[in-house]
């Protein structure tokens, strides 16, 4: 096979597609994975980023080299350089590393193979660093092996690139999953309430009711004001990141001054989503043919 074909390594790809929507995920996991180690061998480019030994996610070390990043969208190229400012030129890869080892790290999950999860999703955020999926992914392989702070500060460090609706929920759910397994029950239940104030879950009922059963009383009927108050107190925050959602709206902007009326759309649509601001919706009505 020629690893330098990006014809050939998509045809191998969906081999592996077609192995796991046939059930066989074991066969497929193995599939993907010698796919993924032969792609390693044949790639020496510098990538985006790294999750370094302290878990600390940050751009790899300067050696002088262009940076290399794998897109799932448009926006994150621009999210990538406001966070991390590189002082090289930023290339976009033709071939989905990033997605690649995320699909691999979500069957790892699937399959109960966490340390697994981890590289992979580790190797995901390599080729991606702003890829709130596979931070998150690296955060639940995390979860799945008691490594509750890394837990913790991965799920803080998705935080920035939640810009809907549904991630700031899981955002909060995080940190609900993190209080309760410290035992602070009562920023447990915040942290599920105000989940599901941004978008309802069976998950954060799940675990409300679970609190409620074990500790044999009532949910607290919380105000939005007092649950801010204690996440000011810990040092949760209460909303989305102000910078990113700024950034994904710029794109947006620029995506409609190249004639990229289908991108902006996805950028005005995900501002919305978590802004519901009123000009905004009215724009989003007249693009809702794209």
């Amino acid at each position: 096979m020629n690893f330098n074909s990006l014809e050939e390594v998509q045809n191998r790809f969906a081999d592996f597609q077609k192995i796991f929507e046939s059930g066989d995920k074991e066969k497929a996991a193995g599939m993907l994975e010698e796919l993924l180690d032969a792609l390693e061998e044949n790639t020496s480019v510098r990538r985006a980023g790294k999750v370094y030994k302290d878990g600390r996610i940050d751009m790899t070390e300067d050696d002088g080299r262009d940076v290399y990043i794998s897109l799932n969208h448009v926006m994150e190229y621009y999210i990538y350089a406001f966070y991390y400012k590189p002082d090289v030129d930023v290339k976009c890869t033709e071939l989905p590393y990033g997605a690649y080892y995320r699909t691999y790290g979500d069957l790892c999950l699937q399959l109960g193979k966490y340390h697994a999860a981890e590289k992979a999703f580790s190797k995901a955020i390599a080729w991606n660093s702003v890829d709130l999926d596979s931070i998150l992914g690296l955060a639940e392989s995390y979860k799945y092996t008691n490594k509750l702070q890394r837990y913790l500060d991965t799920t803080k460090a998705a935080y920035r690139y939640c810009c809907t609706r549904a991630t700031m929920a899981r955002y909060y759910r995080n940190m609900g999953y993190y209080y309760l397994n410290k035992y602070e029950t009562d920023m447990a239940r915040a942290c599920y309430i105000y989940s599901n104030i941004y978008f309802q879950t069976e998950n954060a009922d799940q675990e409300l009711a679970y609190l409620k059963e074990a500790l044999k009383d009532e949910t607290p009927e919380f105000t939005i004001q007092q649950i801010q108050q204690m996440f000011t107190e810990k040092g949760v925050e209460p909303g989305p990141d102000s910078d990113t959602i700024g950034v994904v709206y710029r794109v947006g902007e620029l995506m409609m001054d190249d004639g990229e009326m289908k991108l902006a759309k996805d950028c005005f649509s995900i501002v919305y989503d978590i802004t519901q601001e009123e000009k905004l919706g009215t724009l989003l009505d007249t693009m809702a043919d794209l």
